[in-house]
């Protein structure tokens, strides 16, 4: 058959194909796109949206726990928060002006942080969610109390004093100005004895409030994340502003899809206490090893005056002001000479004290 008898007979053959089946002749490109897979679905109980999440239960009730550990290779940032195993509290105590932590190691301590309902220090005000960590020989471990129904607060309440029984120490973020009281004021409407509350209390807020006030314009701890710490969130994390609205939502609907998104939050906000805790400890112990800004130097001196050592304190203000560390604030400059030069005179060295005016 010649090319021409195949052409006219191909061309039969195309006529004849039913129109339902024509679409198939159009070329690769033309071809209409398939349909989106739907959306998954989402997880429909606590246990599907967190798997390492369980409903416990004690003498009082049911509560859920969510317990993970972090290896002693686990980064946070740009900090491996194990590493603050077998360090003293006695910078610490400094810090906390506590003298009971002078004599305490990191393991003693239990690393705290709680969501709540909203801001208000009023009875109305729940505390769902409890993170706790601390360090063990395999690393930091993480145990989040979660409410999920407030009917559940007595036993999640009482499971956590427990698991802070053997615990000697406390270290919050802001936890003395917020999450204690209010903490504190759950036991007692629960008619629990708050014990923990006797512990010494390291609260980091305070700390960063020392270090880093001519450094940074503010010291939360999202800042300190960013600009010190080196950790960067999950694009899943969330605003800690709407965490309250999501859990009334949760309570209102029964939806856990967010819910994941409110532990993490947490759990991040608790390995950040103890990277905190070890960065400080650092950068407190050896400021020479690390690179320091004019503002953080400035810091230093601080500390070191409250620790009374005047000597450092002063060396660390003059690097501060004339050291290679970067500029410093104008105002800060200003409060710094003229605290150096009121030190200069009450030691009666007037040359350096006429030197610094």
């Amino acid at each position: 058959m010649d090319l021409e008898a195949r052409r006219k007979r191909l061309e039969r053959l195309r006529q004849a194909v039913p129109k339902h089946l024509s679409r198939f002749e159009r070329a690769p490109g033309q071809l209409e796109p398939p349909p989106p897979s739907p959306p998954p679905a989402p997880p429909s109980t606590l246990e599907e949206a967190l798997p390492s999440g369980a409903a416990m239960q004690n003498d009082l009730g049911v509560y859920f726990l969510v317990a993970e550990t972090f290896g002693a290779d686990h980064a946070h940032g740009d900090e491996l928060p194990a590493r603050l195993a077998g360090r003293g509290l006695a910078r610490a105590a400094v810090f906390a002006e506590e003298p009971r932590l002078a004599g305490l190691r990191a393991e003693d301590c239990v690393f705290l942080d709680t969501e709540t309902t909203g801001l208000a220090q009023g009875a109305g005000t729940l505390v769902f969610m409890v993170g706790v960590g601390w360090l063990t020989g395999a690393g930091v471990e993480v145990q989040q109390y979660f409410l999920r129904d407030p009917g559940e607060e007595p036993a999640m309440l009482a499971a956590l004093d427990a698991a802070m029984q053997d615990k000697r120490a406390l270290v919050t973020f802001n936890g003395r100005g917020f999450d204690v009281p209010l903490l504190q004021n759950r036991f007692i409407l629960n008619r629990l004895p708050p014990r923990w509350t006797a512990l010494p209390h390291l609260d980091l807020l305070a700390v960063a409030r020392q270090l880093w006030r001519d450094h940074l314009p503010s010291r939360r701890l999202g800042e300190l994340e960013t600009h010190i710490l080196g950790v960067t969130r999950a694009e899943t994390d969330i605003d800690s502003a709407l965490i309250p609205e999501m859990y009334v939502n949760y309570l209102r609907t029964g939806a856990t899809g967010d819910m994941a998104r409110i532990f993490y939050h947490n759990l991040v906000d608790v390995l950040s206490l103890v990277t905190l805790l070890a960065h400080t400890a650092r950068m407190v112990t050896t400021p020479e090893q690390r690179e320091l800004a004019a503002g953080e130097w400035a810091g230093m001196g601080r500390v070191y005056d409250r620790a009374g050592r005047a000597a450092d304190a002063l060396a660390a203000w003059e690097r501060a002001l004339c050291g290679d560390a970067g500029d410093l604030d104008p105002a800060c400059a200003a409060r710094l000479w003229r605290e150096i030069g009121a030190r200069h005179r009450r030691a009666g060295a007037w040359d350096a004290a006429c030197a610094a005016w």
